[in-house]
Order: C-alpha cells, then sequence, then structure tokens
C-alpha cells in the first residue's frame, strides 16, 4: 500500500507542478505567452513518450543502479527547480547570456520530473520492478535531519520575502515574483516524501524485485544487495528472501 500512496503522490505532484511553472513562464515571458505555454508542455510530455518507448523495449530492461538513481535524481530535482525558478526571475537583471543558461538548466528540470514520475509509475507494466524492503530502517537522527534542512530552506525562501520586488520593472514580472515566493514553500514542503524516500535507499543494502526473467516468460523474484563498490547483484542468500516490501 506504501508503493502504491507514493506513486499516487508522484502523479499527482507532477500534474499539478505544471500550473506553477506554466504561470511562471507566462509572467515572465509575456510578449510570446502562446509559444511558450507550448513549450512547457512540450517540456512535459516529450520525455514522458521517450520514457514509454524506452519501458516498451525489453533490451533496456531497469537495474537497480538505475531505480536508486531515479530517487535520488527526483529529490535534487525539486530544490533546483526552486533555486533555478527565483534565479529564472530576477536574472535578466543581470544579463541576457545568463538568462540563457538558467533557461536551459530549468527546462531540463523539468523535462526530468515527468519522466522520473514515469519510471517510478511503470504504467507500462515493465518486466522488471524493484521495491524498498519492509525492513529498511529510518533513524530518529535522520529524521530531524531531514525536517532541519527543509526548515533551512524554508527560511531562506523566506528571505525573498526581503527583496524589493519593485527593481523588476514590470509588472509581469512582479506578478511572477509574488507567485515564486509561495511556490518555492509549497514545493520545499511537498518533496519531503521524496527526500525520505532518498533517505531510504541510502540505507538500503538490499531491494526486492519481481518480474520476469530476461528473454523468458518465467517469474522471477528475489532480493538484489548492494556491494562494498556500490553495485548491486541478486543476492543469493536463501533465509533473506521472505521479507514483506513496504
Amino acid at each position: 500500500m506504501g508503493q502504491i500512496c507514493y506513486k499516487i503522490y508522484l502523479i499527482t505532484f507532477t500534474i499539478l507542478s505544471m500550473l506553477p511553472i506554466g504561470l511562471h513562464i507566462h509572467w515572465l515571458y509575456d510578449d510570446e505567452k502562446t509559444r511558450f505555454y507550448s513549450l512547457v508542455i512540450l517540456l512535459y510530455y516529450m520525455p514522458t513518450c521517450l520514457a514509454f518507448i524506452t519501458m516498451i523495449d525489453n533490451e533496456h530492461l531497469p537495474t537497480a543502479e538505475w531505480f536508486v538513481r531515479h530517487k535520488y535524481m527526483l529529490a535534487g530535482a525539486m530544490i533546483a527547480l526552486n533555486i533555478l525558478m527565483i534565479v529564472n526571475s530576477v536574472i535578466r537583471l543581470v544579463g541576457l547570456w545568463e538568462n540563457i543558461v538558467v533557461t536551459c538548466m530549468l527546462a531540463i528540470v523539468i523535462m526530468y520530473i515527468p519522466l522520473s514520475t514515469c519510471f517510478h509509475f511503470n504504467p507500462l507494466g515493465v518486466e522488471l520492478k524493484f521495491s524498498l524492503l519492509k525492513s529498511t530502517k529510518f533513524s530518529k537522527k535522520q529524521g530531524l535531519v531531514l525536517f532541519g534542512f527543509h526548515i533551512v530552506l524554508a527560511a531562506l525562501y523566506t528571505t525573498l520575502f526581503l527583496f524589493d520586488e519593485s527593481s523588476l520593472g514590470k509588472e509581469e514580472l512582479i506578478l511572477n515574483f509574488r507567485l515564486i515566493r509561495f511556490i518555492c514553500q509549497l514545493i520545499n514542503i511537498l518533496s519531503i516524501p521524496m527526500s525520505y524516500h532518498a533517505i531510504l535507499l541510502w540505507n538500503s543494502d538490499k531491494l526486492r524485485f519481481i518480474g520476469k526473467y530476461p528473454g523468458t516468460s518465467i517469474k522471477w523474484t528475489g532480493l538484489m544487495k548492494r556491494n562494498p563498490d556500490g553495485t548491486w547483484e541478486v543476492d543469493q542468500t536463501p533465509e533473506d528472501h521472505n521479507v514483506f516490501v513496504v
């Protein structure tokens, strides 16, 4: 049940995040709204289509490294999204080239969010799925660090209210900056489950997998274990194969 709730949370977050990103583009590029709205939609759905194609191709089955990497990167993408939207809102005060670089970085993050969500959700029934074990520990100290980290981020985002928004000049840019101040706080709160899962993976030395053995229709279940060098391999220890997933 935990996995299902987390997937619903990811899908909901991805869909709803289109609204503030769309408004961000709407007010930032007010001279060509229609073209940039189309760009946002393209950046969201193009990587999703690419993910579908990759998942259909059985020659590119997901690996444990691939599963772990996307968990880490999605948590980091939320922080990057907040920072880049803030910088993108004021970078025009610096110069054109700086604005282009930040916009390109923001576009990459926007593309990655639906891509990662698609891989997590697995709508096409990929023949090999990974999941965390119920036995994975999350200490109180890590809980304090997790919430402390997001509290610090919230405090930093609060300093945006000290910025003189009138220096941005145009009304659309001011409206955009006011929106970003609140959106950053909201994304920071809603991204806590992603950070939590990233920490769980950091603590996990084993993952449950289920699917079909590559190249056959034989059902394949078991555990993957993390080696000291960071690589993953199938765990052959029989007594560890009765652990329930989260």
